[in-house]
């Protein structure tokens, strides 16, 4: 059984709080909360705060938020984590109150990136999320989506996280960048979403590659594409079905400059049924890079 449970939040450190505000709610359909310290909590189910937004920060990804069971289970987590030679510290009440859970723990993974371990998410069922745009996103056991990160030694960091955090390998894909270099991705989970991490390793200037936000109707896919246009929000993918989760998807660039996905119908994988595949190719069709104007 995985340590962890989902992927539970996100912080993102921005230089323009402005014009993600606007973009997550008037694009994406987030649902934005302001915070007394200047930051804002991103919305998008019945979590208190799933994204926050950080001003002043290096437009990449501040930290990943992982959610265990109860306390026993972050317990064994930091145990799992001390035995393996991680230094981890306990949050504090005060950090624990920040981020809407009962306790945490925080740690680095190998490429230095700051992690936190927690459960008991504080739900706002007294004030059911509300979409500006009336966006459904497909959550809750799942966790908020995926995220795609750079790293250092793909490999160190895929055999980190299965030993250390738990979560499993559903496949790989070998494939081409845009540039011409030779990319390989690893995909692993921790629930029935085909995958909550992908991890792959290219010179690239940010940690992130991108997050992915699943609606629960086809037709917000469309929506957004056509919100895309009037925006003039740059399509750095365009319309495309991946080969290893079937999410029918488009990517699009964030200002913070890496891209979100903005997905439906992505695969559930059953642990005792699945093995471990291998695709030549992303997508089954579509996905076709495109270059930002400059």
């Amino acid at each position: 059984m995985s340590h962890v449970q989902a992927l539970g939040y996100l912080g993102f450190g921005v230089s323009d709080l402005e014009a993600w505000r606007d973009y997550a709610m008037n694009f994406l359909g987030l649902q934005a909360v302001e915070r007394e310290d200047g930051s804002v909590d991103l919305r998008l189910d019945e979590y208190a705060s799933r994204i926050r937004l950080i001003p002043d920060g290096p437009d990449d990804i501040a930290y990943v938020g992982w959610e265990v069971a109860d306390a026993a289970a972050l317990a064994a987590l930091k145990s799992n984590l001390e035995d393996s030679g991680i230094e981890v510290a306990d949050g504090s009440e005060d950090l624990a109150a920040d981020r809407y859970v009962q306790a945490l723990i925080t740690f680095n993974d190998l490429d230095g990136m700051r992690c936190e371990a927690y459960y008991g998410p504080r739900q706002r069922t007294e004030q059911p999320f509300q979409s500006p745009l009336g966006v459904r996103f497909k959550t809750g056991r799942q966790g908020l989506g995926h995220i795609v990160l750079n790293s250092s030694d793909a490999k160190a960091a895929e055999k980190w996280y299965i030993d250390v955090l738990g979560l499993k390998l559903s496949d790989y894909i070998y494939a081409q960048a845009p540039s011409g270099e030779s990319l390989s991705f690893a995909f692993l989970r921790c629930n029935a979403r085909h995958h909550s991490l992908a991890l792959f390793q290219l010179p690239y200037p940010k940690k992130l590659q991108h997050f992915m936000l699943e609606v629960e109707s086809v037709d917000d896919v469309g929506r957004a594409l056509y919100r895309a246009e009037e925006r003039k929000t740059h399509i750095s993918l365009t319309l495309g079905r991946h080969s290893n989760d079937e999410m029918l998807s488009a990517y699009y660039q964030t200002p913070s400059g890496f891209d979100v996905e903005y997905g439906w119908g992505g695969l559930e994988v059953d642990d005792e049924s699945w093995h471990v595949l291998t695709h030549d190719a992303p997508s089954a069709w579509g996905h076709r890079f495109q270059i930002p104007s400059m």
